[in-house]
């Protein structure tokens, strides 16, 4: 094994963490993954500090908790001058590249025709936050509204020279929920049909070598080729557009998936069956895409006899409810909107099969990385899961928190705790509420698996776990938001 080794980072959007086969619930089709697990290790409990986007993404690059990110909503960008994962990889010597929906520029809707984000002075804002090589797209949402301001985007410049870009913004037209009036929910008991990005099930007019993450994992492909030829240690993050709504697939994918049946959602009061179930059945097309292309980047990885001398992450930046709790997409702090599956194998990993329930955040994901690369220096809110994967020794983290808007939360292995969340109330702009640190001694305490809906407030029959998760919490936010400075609540735009 190399001093320092190769590192490859798969990184779906939006998959969440008990949709793959290791969970045991779905019958999702990830064999894979399920054979990275066997030369791996696996985090079953693994966490996202904020459960949407642009907050996640950037949590992971600077490796701060939420409330000492630049970053606290999706109408933020990562400044230009941040201290990031990646910049550090670049100056101790790495290439680092990146391809797909990098989600940490998104406000800007400069990507142009070669994904470099090239306005700024250098030309090359890319960069400017420690990319060597590679690109980056808009993903779904965005590439619509990159469309329709006339701004250049690569997948776009793709299908535009296939002569299908306009065939796919016509049916993003269909299925984006900004263009699809909606009715307003008042509370979760509130029966609401889903929305148009979910309940529109119809396969996209592109064809299968066209569709997004077929593009993505090509452009990897090719990438993590040229990388391994080369003579220098590399990082590679692959960021898929999807399982992220909308649940767009093609004809090919959706008939793989004809009469599997799925659990129903939890608690959805007047859900439709047959529509639920398509809904279920497309999230677990766009996962199978994205398992596929997994396996032929380790197959690539081992033709040049490199598995050894390459860390392979598999993670995503959050979860997906899917109608479970009768909510959408994610941003609450619920267990499918925060959980994230997290399979680490190859390079420095020993005792193979093995899965943990050690509490861990994607910020010890960046402080591992870091850590194996041999890069020194603070990890910041990171905790490296270094120890665990040569040795098998606990991981240090005992808490790990999450929060966005308005709501914090923390957990150790039994409880979790959740302050701010109304669950009688879902706020559809929670991501831009402001977050008020009294609401800590009033929050809620769950134990995980006894009550994995969090529907059941134990504070009182356990006072001591309630009040030092209590400290814990407060004691995170208090010091994160003297180092960050005010958040900012007016985004010019809200992107999904």
């Amino acid at each position: 094994m190399k001093a320092r080794p190769n590192i490859l980072l798969v990184f779906p959007d939006q998959l969440r963490g008990d949709w793959i086969e290791l969970a045991g619930q779905v019958p999702v089709r990830t064999p894979n993954l399920s054979d990275l697990a066997r030369r791996g290790v696996v985090f079953s409990r693994a966490w996202t500090p904020a459960p949407i986007c642009a907050p996640a993404r950037a949590c992971m690059a600077t490796l701060h908790e939420l409330d000492r990110s630049p970053v606290r909503h999706n109408g933020e960008n990562l400044p230009l001058d941040a201290v990031t994962l990646h910049g550090r990889l670049t100056a101790h010597g790495y290439a680092v590249s990146t391809v797909g929906k990098l989600d940490l520029l998104k406000q800007r809707m400069d990507w142009g025709v070669d994904g470099r984000h090239a306005t700024g002075p250098d030309g090359d804002d890319l960069r400017a936050i420690g990319f060597t090589g590679g690109q980056d797209c808009a993903g779904k949402h965005d590439a619509l509204r990159a469309r329709e301001q006339g701004m250049g985007e690569p997948y776009l410049a793709y299908l535009e020279g296939l002569g299908l870009a306009e065939a796919h913004y016509q049916d993003f037209l269909r299925r984006e929920p900004g263009k699809v009036p909606r009715p307003v929910r008042e509370t979760m008991q509130t029966p609401l049909p889903p929305p148009p990005a979910y309940a529109n099930t119809a396969p996209t007019p592109l064809p299968d070598h066209a569709y997004c993450d077929n593009w993505i994992g090509r452009q990897a492909l090719d990438e993590l080729t040229t990388l391994l030829e080369g003579e220098q240690p590399w990082f590679l993050t692959v960021n898929f557009a999807g399982p992220h709504e909308p649940l767009d697939v093609t004809e090919a994918m959706q008939a793989r998936w004809t009469g599997i049946n799925f659990p129903p959602p939890h608690a959805c009061p007047g859900h439709d069956p047959d529509l639920h179930q398509q809904m279920r059945r497309n999230y677990a097309a766009m996962i199978e895409v994205i398992d596929d292309w997994l396996g032929r980047f380790v197959q690539a990885v081992e033709r040049a006899a490199a598995f050894d001398d390459t860390l392979i992450v598999f993670a995503s930046d959050h979860g997906e409810m899917l109608g479970d709790l009768n909510i959408w997409a994610k941003s609450v702090p619920f267990e499918p909107s925060l959980h994230v599956p997290l399979v680490v194998a190859g390079a420095g990993t020993r005792n193979p099969g093995t899965v943990r329930d050690d509490p861990v955040s994607l910020l010890d994901v960046s402080a591992t990385l870091l850590d194996l690369a041999q890069c020194g220096g603070s990890n910041g809110d990171g905790m490296s899961l270094g120890p665990v994967l040569e040795s098998g020794k606990a991981h240090r983290r005992e808490i790990v928190f999450s929060g966005l808007g308005n709501w914090r939360a923390a957990a150790d292995r039994r409880f979790k705790l959740v302050a701010g969340f109304d669950a009688d109330t879902v706020a559809g702009q929670t991501q831009f509420e402001p977050f008020d640190p009294a609401c800590i001694a009033s929050a809620r305490l769950y134990e995980r698996d006894a009550d994995p809906w969090d529907t059941r407030d134990v504070s009182a029959r356990h006072p001591e776990a309630a009040a030092r998760l209590k400290t814990a919490l407060a004691r995170q936010y208090t010091a994160g938001a003297a180092a960050a400075g005010p958040q900012n609540h007016n985004p010019t735009r809200l992107s999904p």
